[in-house]
């Protein structure tokens, strides 16, 4: 019983291994590779404001962001993509707010992910009606590695 229940087990696995090699292969060759990094929001002075992951597949996108600190009252931590390449279209690209509990979940279909450079973290009005960041009120920046910035 032992036996036969390790042999499902191991059958299992190698299975599942081959599934995912093969996932993996067909992504690659479809160039749908998908990218990764986790790395730290700084502030000002170099302190650390949170913490972010990002992975891509050139056009899937997720980020994961996560920060201990809290707004001032009346005020929300907005999460921007930026597009900051010498010569490039400079557009700002909200991901939202950070949540009261210090979290931001973001997974959208983009054209094309890796033209952003940096994500941005600003201090903008509750309920805010002006749709561009408060770049004198930025608190927080990750300077996002290749794919991006392509």
């Amino acid at each position: 019983m032992k036996l036969a229940l390790v042999a499902v087990i191991t059958v299992s696995v190698i299975a599942g291994m081959f599934l995912l090699n093969n996932q993996a292969m067909q992504a690659n060759a479809q160039g749908n590779a998908t990218a990764s990094q986790s790395g730290a929001l700084l502030g000002y002075g170099g302190q650390i404001f949170g913490l972010v992951d990002v992975s891509t597949n050139d056009h899937w996108t997720k980020i994961n962001v996560a920060s201990n600190f809290l707004p001032p009252a009346g005020k929300v931590f907005e999460v921007w993509m930026v597009d900051g390449n010498y010569a490039a279209s400079g557009y700002p690209l909200s991901l939202g707010q950070i949540s009261p509990t210090g979290t931001l979940k973001y997974y959208e279909n983009l054209v094309y992910a890796p033209t952003y450079t940096d994500l941005v973290v600003t201090v903008e009005p509750q309920n805010d009606k002006d749709p561009k960041p408060a770049w004198s009120q930025s608190v927080a920046g990750y300077w996002m590695i290749p794919p991006f910035g392509q």
